[in-house]
């Protein structure tokens, strides 16, 4: 059985409380930090803590269901938050290549605010960000909300109530920072000329960078459509961790 296995010499319950512990304090602490941050990045990396836990809990679960819920939450967050940094980079590009780097600021979002009103810009670059952290927030029918769901339902299951319990309270929590940048990009008004930067940083955006989001924005949203490729993946690795 499991429970009577060693690690290294170390009872395996043992290594089990360890990632439950440590998933407890990766959901809060992910959360509560992430919310006091104004800069982007690391708003993102605090966010990155915070579903790291989600992943310690289906490790900790250690069933077939949960490590099967770990790749798939694995894959599909990966997408996500690739996504996310790409267009922030595009955003970057957009906006400062010609008005940053005369303020030696070069071409990178540092903050929340640096994003206000580039939906009216950039409206694409503006529904992919948004599309993104929606599904960062497990938003239905995003691809992050099967993810989401699929660690809840496991740990369930097996009887982690309390952990399942906390995850959904954070990820209630979390939105709320995912939201403040969707309203920064909708709803504020940019101090910088952002026709003069668009149209400079046009030329700077490549085919590929552009295709690239295009496709995991695709992914990211129309997964529910076509669920099968990645699903099948994910059982089948599963599968293989447990020796069927």
């Amino acid at each position: 059985m499991l429970h009577s296995l060693l690690i290294d010499g170390v009872p395996f319950d043992v290594w089990k409380n360890l990632l439950l512990v440590s998933s407890l304090l990766s959901l809060i602490i992910g959360t509560v930090v992430g919310l006091a941050q104004y800069r982007i990045k690391r708003l993102l990396a605090y966010s990155t803590i915070s579903h790291v836990g989600f992943l310690l809990l289906a490790l900790a679960v250690n069933s077939e269901e949960s490590i099967e819920s770990f790749l798939f939450y694995l894959v599909q967050y990966s997408i996500t938050n690739l996504n996310a940094f790409l267009v922030l980079l595009a955003f970057g590009y957009m906006i400062y290549s010609k008005v940053g780097r005369s303020n030696g600021h070069g071409t990178d979002i540092q903050f929340i605010s640096d994003m206000a009103g580039q939906f009216r810009a950039n409206p694409l670059l503006g529904l992919s960000l948004t599309v993104c952290l929606f599904s960062m927030a497990g938003v239905p029918p995003l691809i992050g909300f099967f993810g989401k769901q699929m660690i809840l339902y496991s740990a369930t299951h097996s009887g982690y109530y309390f952990l399942s319990f906390v995850a959904i309270i954070v990820s209630v929590i979390s939105a709320s920072y995912y939201l403040k940048i969707v309203r920064v990009i909708h709803f504020d008004t940019s101090e910088v000329n952002t026709e003069s930067s668009t149209v400079s940083g046009e030329s700077k955006l490549s085919n590929v960078h552009a295709f690239t989001i295009a496709t995991l924005t695709m992914a990211i949203t129309l997964f529910v459509f076509k669920p099968s490729i990645i699903l099948n993946s994910t059982s089948l690795l599963a599968l293989t961790l447990f020796h069927y």
